[in-house]
């Protein structure tokens, strides 16, 4: 059972993670800052939590942007033009333009040969593990060295 109260040496232990890597991703806005101050800063479990969370979002090929996006809700920010409008004329101008959220994506990354990979967002399509192994031949087989051409006649 782990304590309630975590230092940075149980939580970079329990996460499988070094001392480093738990700073980097504070400062990098990945993972809350600890709470309490001075030599009282600990960890929680939520920290636990967000740092096993960001282990299965790297395992899964995000890169450390997207895993920010995702893990901060990554909401599109379309706003409608009929809200647009009626916010504009609601609210006071604002002295910045305000900036337009991202949009998470899950893309997948699928080895289909040697220096041969094929990228999909994996939320728009869904193939079969059968469809996926018949594509990646009929790849292979577009790919495959031509051997009944002679190799003197390149042109």
């Amino acid at each position: 059972m782990i304590s309630s109260e975590l230092s940075i040496g149980d939580l970079a232990d329990a996460a499988g993670v070094s001392r480093r890597t738990v700073r980097f991703y504070v400062q990098q806005r990945l993972l809350p800052v600890p709470l309490g101050r001075g030599r009282g800063r600990h960890y929680d479990q939520s920290h636990l939590l967000r740092m096993r969370r960001i282990s299965e979002l790297q395992s899964a090929g995000h890169s450390l942007d997207a895993i920010r996006r995702i893990l901060n809700g990554g909401e599109s920010g379309v706003v409608p033009a009929t809200t647009a409008a009626a916010t504009s004329a609601a609210a006071p101008p604002s002295r910045r333009a305000p900036r337009a959220a991202l949009s998470a994506e899950l893309w997948t990354r699928l080895r289909l040969g040697e220096g041969v990979e094929l990228h999909y967002d994996a939320a728009r399509y869904r193939p079969t593990v059968e469809q996926l192994m018949q594509l990646r031949e009929a790849v292979r087989a577009a790919l495959a060295p031509n051997t009944d051409s002679d190799p003197d006649d390149a042109t």
